[in-house]
């Protein structure tokens, strides 16, 4: 993504749906390519979304993403970690083999306690299913 964006900073790298309590938030095919003040950016305002008591639990869709660097995967890590804080639980699906193979070793250059895991559904449906009946 070029244009406006990139010269305000605020590029966007997750598109952000909601399904029931479910922050639905999908990863684009390259978010390694935003400038690094877009993902301050991202990581500010999804902050201030997962502390919102609409929101329960967060689901990473990585379906579209085709490379993953080390700053949006720690987006994803400090989100996850902000959800749990709070009693919710996070998820990821729709992972090629290649991206998560690049979640699992992104996550592994974390400090010892910043390190997560996820359950990783095979598709959308059946994340939000799962996490949907946590919430009730």
């Amino acid at each position: 993504m070029t244009g406006v964006y990139s010269v305000r900073g605020d590029e966007p790298i997750f598109g952000v749906e909601y399904v029931s309590k479910v922050l639905v938030l999908s990863l684009i095919a390259d978010p390694a390519s935003a400038n690094y003040r877009s993902k301050q950016f991202e990581y500010n305002r999804l902050m201030k979304e997962i502390g919102e008591p609409k929101i329960s639990h967060v689901l990473f869709d990585f379906e579209a993403c085709l490379k993953l660097d080390s700053v949006s995967m720690g987006i994803v890590i400090a989100l996850t970690l902000r959800i749990r804080e709070l009693g919710g639980d996070a998820a990821i699906c729709c992972c090629s083999d290649g991206i998560a193979k690049a979640v699992s070793r992104l996550n592994a250059t974390e400090p010892m306690g910043q390190r997560s895991t996820w359950t990783h559904f095979r598709t959308r449906r059946h994340a939000v299913e799962a996490l949907c009946s946590e919430v009730n």
